[in-house]
């Protein structure tokens, strides 16, 4: 593979992580403004493997505004050790129209940076290769 086919793959795969950690970022961003804010409690917790070990989601229980009780279950997941446990109380604020579109206030959003950020720094390290090739 040639510096330019190197650099074309790093973009793409930048791009690729940064919009996944950009659009989730978004997500958040967009339930805090205009979503429903309310009480929930962590239920349980699901696993999900992956190549790099694995995660655990919070599920996650709370009543809507129509007085219907949602469980939903987080997009993020951690280590078993630093996520959230059952019982725990949170804040979640969810899209009245779709309530099990939620986010759990504070969970993970420094991760989801980080994600945006290293995306960001591979995309620019493709557009260096490129300018070198």
């Amino acid at each position: 593979m040639g510096p330019v086919e190197a650099g074309v793959s790093l973009m793409a795969f930048g791009a690729v992580f940064g919009a996944a950690g950009a659009g989730s970022l978004f997500k958040r961003r967009w339930l805090r403004r205009n979503g429903a804010q309310t009480s929930g409690t962590v239920i349980r917790l699901d696993r999900s493997s992956g190549s790099d070990g694995a995660s655990y989601h919070p599920i996650v229980q709370y009543r809507a505004a129509d007085g219907s009780l949602v469980e939903s279950r987080s997009s993020f997941g951690k280590g078993r050790s630093s996520t959230l446990q059952p019982g725990t109380p949170v804040t979640v604020f969810y899209d009245p129209a779709k309530p099990r579109r939620m986010s759990i206030d504070g969970y993970a959003t420094g991760g989801l940076f980080l994600f945006s950020l290293v995306g960001a720094v591979i995309f620019a390290g493709g557009v260096f290769m490129l300018g070198r090739g």
